[in-house]
């Protein structure tokens, strides 16, 4: 009796038969839209555009063979922080008796932030059925690759390296340079506070002591930064360069490098030393 009744009430709603649990399957990664599924053990690069597809399974059909779905996908980076703003989609769509084992397919991509962080990533996968009111939910997992700049809770620079030019791979061992030669330098600020919509707003300043600590070279802005984006920008990367006079006499000179976060208030100071031989 009480079966009798839970038909004639799905009938009366449209459903035509009760159909098996709601699930997604066959979920993973694409190289490209429709292309083969993407290694195991592949490591995105940050900017890189992500494909994806998933089939939904076990959804009820109406009495007129009405399917409606809805489906929704967050990603998060290692922190549980979301990456992209949420992707919905509704599939709604009418089979025909030869249908049978039809199953709905989702295909959608989405790109890295230019500055996403290295580690494990997570793609949350949840489903709706319209008509049968089941609902399922998986997640999936893919890594990211690229520099890793450790967290602050307050504004610091990370990775400072000198370098023997702009496009060296790989930095100086024992930072020392000869009068005329150019000092280059890359690091990384983070720690800096967000303003509305993720904005942030930094710069920094540069001078160069003598070994008796008088200044000899002092640009207090030397460059700024500023941007704003759905996906908070946790580190931005930097270079620097001073060109050394030809006449400047060796010894241990002091490059001071002083970070201004204009949103937070704050301001770090760091020296790094190198010598003119």
């Amino acid at each position: 009796m009480l079966r009798c009744c839970s038909f004639l009430a799905l009938a009366a709603l449209g459903v035509l038969w009760s159909a098996p649990k709601l699930s997604i399957e066959q979920a993973f990664f694409q190289q490209f839209e429709d292309g083969p599924p993407q290694a195991i053990d592949y490591r995105y690069n940050p900017g890189e555009t992500v494909h994806f597809s998933f089939h939904i399974a076990g959804f009820a059909r109406s009495s007129d063979d009405q399917v409606r779905i809805l489906y929704r996908i967050l990603v998060r980076d290692p922190q549980g922080v979301d990456v992209v703003k949420p992707i919905e989609g509704h599939l709604d769509t009418t089979l025909s008796p030869e249908d049978k084992h039809w199953t709905p397919i989702v295909r959608d991509n989405f790109a890295l932030p230019p500055l996403a962080a290295a580690g494990v990533y997570q793609v949350f996968l949840s489903a709706k059925d319209e008509i049968g009111g089941a609902g399922a939910e998986t997640a999936m997992s893919f890594q990211v690759a690229g520099d890793t700049v450790v967290p602050s809770n307050t504004l610091t620079v990370r990775n400072f390296r000198f370098l023997r030019s702009e496009s060296a791979p790989q930095p100086v061992e024992t930072p020392a340079y000869r009068p005329g030669d150019t000092v280059w330098a890359k690091f990384d600020m983070t720690g800096y506070k967000f303003g509305e919509n993720n904005r942030f707003e930094i710069g920094y300043g540069i001078q160069v002591l003598t070994p008796d600590g008088k200044v000899n070279y002092s640009q207090p802005e030397a460059a700024t930064a500023t941007n704003q984006s759905f996906y908070p920008q946790r580190s931005t990367p930097a270079e620097l360069s001073v060109v050394l006079p030809k006449d400047l006499p060796t010894g241990e000179y002091t490059l001071v490098l002083t970070v201004h976060d204009k949103i937070g208030g704050q301001t770090y100071e760091t020296r790094q030393k190198f010598s003119v031989e």
